[in-house]
Parts: structure tokens; C-alpha cells; sequence
């Protein structure tokens, strides 16, 4: 894996631990210093272009500014603003990334569909720059957090990957390689960090009424409107595997709204999105048996 998104890696990482994204008096904070040092390397690889650098810095700007907005007209712009080009960003239609394969035409199990993975600069810096500028600070029980992410997670996985081997998509198939030593934390922090800290921070967020500097508190049946329709639009972003795997996908965004709207925090959604996506790899077909 090249240098620079070693360090993107890294630096989503590093944003999760608490103390450095509360930054330290005169420091930058770490996740900081990696990414920059990631940016710095990838423009000097050739893998970002001028267009690309834009993007990115017009990404964290209106980030870092949400939190602060109180006018609901120039919240809404901004809003608009942002979740365009997170939107765009995430779906790889910003040009000036260059973002190199790591996986190809992989069949980890027979009868499997090719399955291809990127290094997506570009989806990463979505998730990195909305986790750490959007992300609600961690508050009441922690244990209690944990425990509610992992029985929604547990119910998601028994759930999801149990009807999509009833309706034959996948069957069980345990195994093990070097190939997904790699696929799990790229996953992990370029793919389910970036998607929920999009539909939860963006969709969610915005359809509970707690985006901007005067965030409402919610009530019951608003929250609940909110995860319903942030999991169905979570569906239909994965509609190009098939309306089957949309629907799959729907349920994992469904556990992943829960999850975010019983605790308030950003990781249990994510918990339960890469318990999905991990038990799916390693112990059914990945992505999907071929034909179906």
C-alpha cells in the first residue's frame, strides 16, 4: 500500500481518539499533522491534482463552519453546499484524484462475483473531514453506548446476512488471507467511517432537526422519521448491486440510524455498519454469489 494513504488511514484513526480532536494548546492536532503529511505526499506522487486540492480544502471550510451557523437561510446554503460536494466527493466525480487499485477482479470464494477495491482518497477525506468537524462530542455512559452498538450490531448481522442466504445471494463460505488482512481496515475507515459519518451527520442529522449552532432536540417521532428515511436512502445508494442487495443495504442502514439514534454518537453506527460488512467477508460469499 503507498505511503500517503498509509497516513490517510492513520489519520481517520488518530480522529477518533478523543484528546486529539480536542487539540492541544498551541498544537496542531494529530490527525491533523497525518493527513496533511498524506495530502503533501499524494500531491507529490502524482495521485492528487489541483482540482483535487480544491475540493478537499472547500470540504473542510463549510464543515467548520456548520457548527457555527445560526441564520436558517444561510444554514441551508450551506448544507446544500456541503452535502453536494461531500455527495460528488464520495461518488468519485470530483476530478483530480487518482486513486490507485488495491484489490482486483479478487473471487474469495467459487461462484462469487470479481469484487475490485480502491484506495479512494477522495471518500475518505468525505468521512475524516465530517468526523471531525460535525461529530457530536461523546457523552453520558460509554459502556452503555457499547452495549446497545454491539446488540444492534449482533441483531443487524443475524438479520442481513441471514436473509440474504435465504434469498440465495450469499451462502456461508469461512475463510482467511492476506488479501483481507488488507480489505478489512480499508473498509473500515474509507468506506463505513465516510457513509455513516455521511447519512448520519448529513441526512440524519438534518432530517431530526440537528444540524447548525442551535441543534432542536428531537422528539420521538421525528427521530424515528429520521432513521426510517435515512436507512431508506441508504438503500437506494447501493441500488446499482440490485434491488435485493439495496434492500440488504436499506437493513444495515436501518441498524446503523438506531444505533446513532439511542446513543447520539458516530462509532456505534459504524460498528455496526463494518460488523455487516466483516462477517459478510469473512464468513459468507463477498460481495455476492455471480448471477444473482
Amino acid at each position: 500500500m503507498r505511503t500517503p494513504f498509509v497516513l490517510l488511514l492513520l489519520s481517520i484513526a488518530a480522529a477518533w481518539w478523543p484528546l486529539p480532536r480536542q487539540g492541544w494548546p498551541g498544537h496542531v492536532p494529530p490527525w491533523a499533522v497525518l493527513y496533511g503529511l498524506a495530502v503533501a505526499m499524494a500531491w507529490n506522487q502524482g495521485l492528487l491534482q489541483t482540482p483535487a486540492l480544491a475540493a478537499l480544502a472547500a470540504l473542510f471550510v463549510p464543515a467548520a463552519m456548520a457548527p457555527r451557523v445560526q441564520n436558517g437561510v444561510l444554514l441551508v446554503v450551506l448544507w446544500l453546499a456541503l452535502a453536494g460536494l461531500c455527495t460528488a466527493l464520495a461518488l468519485h466525480r470530483v476530478p483530480g484524484f487518482h486513486n490507485p487499485v488495491l484489490l482486483d477482479g479478487v473471487r474469495w470464494s467459487a461462484g462469487a462475483r470479481p469484487f475490485t477495491q480502491h484506495l479512494n482518497f477522495d471518500k475518505g477525506s468525505v468521512g475524516l473531514a465530517l468526523l471531525v468537524l460535525l461529530a457530536p462530542p461523546a457523552q453520558g455512559d460509554g459502556r452503555r453506548a457499547a452495549g446497545v452498538a454491539a446488540a444492534i450490531a449482533l441483531a443487524t448481522v443475524g438479520l442481513v446476512l441471514g436473509l440474504g442466504w435465504w434469498l440465495g445471494l450469499v451462502r456461508p463460505d469461512f475463510k482467511w488471507s492476506l488479501q483481507l488482512a488488507w480489505f478489512l481496515p480499508v473498509n473500515l475507515l474509507l468506506t463505513c467511517v465516510a457513509e455513516e459519518a455521511l447519512f448520519r451527520l448529513l441526512v440524519q442529522d438534518v432530517l431530526a432537526g440537528r444540524f447548525g449552532a442551535q441543534p432542536a432536540r428531537p422528539t420521538a417521532g421525528r427521530s424515528a422519521i429520521a432513521v426510517v428515511l435515512s436507512a431508506a436512502l441508504f438503500g437506494l445508494a447501493h441500488l446499482a448491486g440490485g434491488p435485493r442487495m439495496a434492500m440488504l443495504a436499506g437493513l444495515t442502514g436501518l441498524g446503523a440510524a438506531l444505533a446513532y439514534a439511542l446513543t447520539g454518537r458516530l462509532g456505534p453506527p459504524v460498528l455496526v455498519h463494518f460488523a455487516v460488512n466483516a462477517v459478510h467477508a469473512l464468513a459468507f460469499t463477498y460481495p455476492a454469489l455471480s448471477g444473482r
